[in-house]
């Protein structure tokens, strides 16, 4: 094994006094009389020296929600001690968004429900957020409905994620709505959640998931444990109590006074995108713009991935936790935005510990998979069960040897003695209980029955891309692979929804990655096996015109060859062989899932890395009828046409300027650059969606003047 530094030297800050006057004298001593001090002069010490492995572990409150009922949770602003001192070792409070049950003061993060399989619960989450964000917003992005509701609120909507839930309790991105329900996103339904709780038991998670900002509400703190139990597991006899926790990583940054902190960029774009109308040559392995002038990047404008450098687990930097010489069950869950953790547990004699994987992000494996090492992705959760009786050590470290870059798939950083190389400690000081016999968990033991396979009846070729947007920044998008389709290559938030399954079509997805990074891909309602992963050879080539829609790159995948083929069977590895909502694609790797798709609605699949998913990577697809399709706008008049010298004016192309949700075809009639006379008239719109739907749009347009010098009408 590489060595690692596992004892690091905390180097201490020194206080410097800033100003010798009477009058701030006055001030230091009484800011120290009532505990402001930290707040108002701190400087929170950097992450190599900062203390770690001191402040216990917190163990968020617990909801029974195991008899059903509903509940009412807050979303609201709260100050938290996070674990951050200042160069003094005082304590630095944070202000965070939290939720709360009731009238409870609200946490980050939030409580834990715990609830029953069969025993349905109702969730009213009201949105008590302040008017402005704890963190710059980034306006240039699709994001909730800014135009109305910039000052008037903060938009929200919770998901829980890995559940089961009826469309109209998912959570969509467009469903949000702000304080009081006074602005509503326009896949708005209703106020309270149903949530059925029909699935067997697991480790799930609720967080905020509003269109364009979830990057920044999930930071500022909205993000809570729901674990779902069910008879076989609650008659295992698995740990409980006090040895079995949750346990949620983080990464932050902050300011000097211990407040969140993104970093953001600004200036101007980084022009290295072709413009496609210049006449140059062109080359097609480089992102292609139809007018990529040096534009000025918008203020706040958000980053392709974000790495902080303080950790978090449970909002509490580098904790540690008194442990027995005993198995714990451990319910872990990647909540950060970016990072990929790949963890070992090693205790202070520098061995491995070994533990048993018993679960993943949807339910137990049928046996528990030892393994020594794990990677987890934004988004997904695993069920651990850590013997720390085996440690020779009572300092057991939990090492993190993912990079603090964008994950690769290989690119491991076994530096243990960076600050974000280690996430906490559990100390094996406490005696072992004798009134709670030890569990003795291995890989023979049996935890369900076995998971088939399941086989569907038709494949989608599904495809991450990463290209350009009108500023010529970063952006990654989903798209397909189909030559025969008018829309084949990526594809905007707002194009027409390609994924169409059917109410209980099993289906296999095949998820092609023609990035340079891993992806943590996330269905919403369903759980998915992941059949196995297989390389592919294509090029990825930019679109001459670029994306009509955005302004942006359009990119299209072509293979070199024929199609990966997938054996029959299941080909994960045997730690993935369970129930999965979010998995990971490696670069230049397609993924192969199979879902059945059993409620009708709208969902959305996505990256679940936060920021790739508020910056494009996120896609609706539709079980069941499509609804109607619906214009983005339908304008009763437009600017008047003047006619030419025979009086007569040739109609424009107006669908290309009305492009909206779930159009596929917009046919306008009269068509563009039909000639029409002078007067009124009447042009329509027919928007199809992918099941040949329609809609119409009617404009009124004004032909007036031409006839040579006349001037008439």
């Amino acid at each position: 094994m590489i060595s690692v530094l596992h004892s690091p030297i905390f180097r201490a800050g020194t206080a410097t006094l800033l100003g010798h006057s009477k009058i701030i004298c006055k001030v230091v001593l009484f800011c120290l009389l009532t505990g402001l001090a930290p707040s108002l002069f701190g400087q929170i010490k950097d992450p190599v020296s900062h203390p770690k492995f001191v402040n216990p572990l917190p163990n968020p409150d617990i909801i029974d929600a195991t008899g059903g009922g509903s509940f009412t949770m807050r979303m609201a602003p709260a100050t938290q001690w996070l674990g951050l001192v200042d160069v003094n070792d005082n304590p630095l409070h944070t202000s965070v968004w939290g939720y709360a049950l009731g009238n409870n003061t609200p946490t980050y993060p939030g409580p834990t429900f715990v609830a029953k399989k069969n025993e349905p619960i109702d969730v009213r989450w009201e949105n008590h957020l302040p008017n402005t964000h704890l963190l710059p917003i980034d306006y240039s992005l699709h994001i909730a409905h800014p135009t109305t509701w910039i000052g008037q609120g903060i938009p929200a909507v919770t998901h829980l994620h890995g559940g089961h839930t009826e469309a109209a309790s998912d959570g969509h991105p467009d469903a949000w709505y702000t304080s009081n329900f006074q602005f509503k996103g326009h896949d708005f339904v209703k106020e309270t959640y149903h949530y059925e709780n029909d699935q067997e038991a697991a480790t799930l998670w609720y967080h905020d998931h509003a269109l364009g900002i979830t990057r920044l509400n999930v930071y500022a703190g909205l993000a809570g444990f729901y674990l779902l139990r069910d008879d076989n597991e609650l008659g295992l006899g698995l740990p409980s109590g006090a040895y079995e926790r949750g346990i949620v990583f983080q990464d932050r940054n902050f300011d000097n006074a211990g407040q969140f902190k993104r970093y953001d960029q600004g200036g101007e774009s980084e022009g290295d995108c072709q413009d496609a109308s210049g006449g140059a040559p062109l080359d097609m392995d480089e992102p292609i713009l139809a007018h990529p002038e040096f534009t000025p990047i918008p203020p706040n404008s958000t980053n392709a991935e974000f790495f902080g450098d303080y950790i978090l687990v449970n909002a509490m930097a580098w904790p540690q936790m008194p442990v027995e010489p005993r198995q714990y069950r451990l319910r872990l869950l990647n909540g950060a935005d970016s990072r990929f953790f790949a963890l070992e547990f090693k205790d202070g004699n520098g061995n491995i510990i070994p533990f048993l994987q018993i679960g993943t992000d949807n339910g137990l494996l049928p046996s528990p998979v030892q393994i020594n090492s794990l990677v987890m992705g934004p988004g997904e959760r695993a069920d651990v069960l850590v013997n720390f009786a085996l440690a020779t050590n009572p300092n057991v470290t939990l090492f993190n040897y993912g990079p603090d870059a964008p994950f690769k798939g290989n690119n491991f950083n076994f530096d243990g003695s960076r600050p974000t190389g280690q996430l906490m400690q559990f100390k094996v000081i406490l005696p072992l209980n004798p009134g709670i016999p030890p569990t003795n968990f291995t890989q023979a033991s049996d935890l369900r029955p076995a998971i088939v396979p399941m086989s569907g009846i038709k494949t989608r070729k599904l495809v991450l891309f990463e290209g350009r947007d009108q500023y010529c920044r970063l952006r990654p998008q989903l798209g397909i692979l189909d030559e025969n389709s008018p829309v084949n290559g990526s594809l905007m938030w707002d194009e027409c929804t390609t994924e169409n399954p059917q109410v209980n079509d099993i289906e296999y997805w095949d998820i092609y990655n023609a990035t340079e990074d891993a992806h943590p891909m996330h269905l919403h309602l369903v759980s998915f096996q992941i059949l196995g992963r297989a390389p592919f050879e294509g090029d990825v080539t930019f679109v001459e015109t670029g994306d009509p829609i955005s302004g942006g790159t359009k990119q299209i995948l072509t293979l070199d060859g024929p199609p990966p083929v997938f054996p029959g069977g299941w080909n994960a590895p045997a730690n993935e062989k369970g129930w999965k909502d979010t998995g990971i694609v490696p670069p230049g790797e397609v993924m192969r899932v199979v879902a059945k798709f059993d409620r009708a609605g709208k969902y959305v699949w996505h990256c679940h890395i936060l920021s790739h998913e508020d910056h494009e990577m996120m896609r609706n697809f539709i079980v069941g009828p499509v609804p109607a399709p619906v214009f983005n706008e339908c304008p009763q008049s437009v600017p008047n046409l003047t006619g030419n010298s025979s009086c007569q004016a040739e109609l424009p192309d107006y669908a290309a300027d009305l492009e909206g949700r779930e159009l596929c075809d917009i046919i306008q009639s009269p068509a563009a650059g039909t000639l029409v006379n002078p007067g009124n008239v009447a042009v329509k719109l027919t928007g199809y969606n992918v099941q040949g739907a329609s809609t119409d749009c009617v404009i009124h347009v004004k032909i007036s003047g031409g006839c040579g010098s006349s001037g008439g009408n």
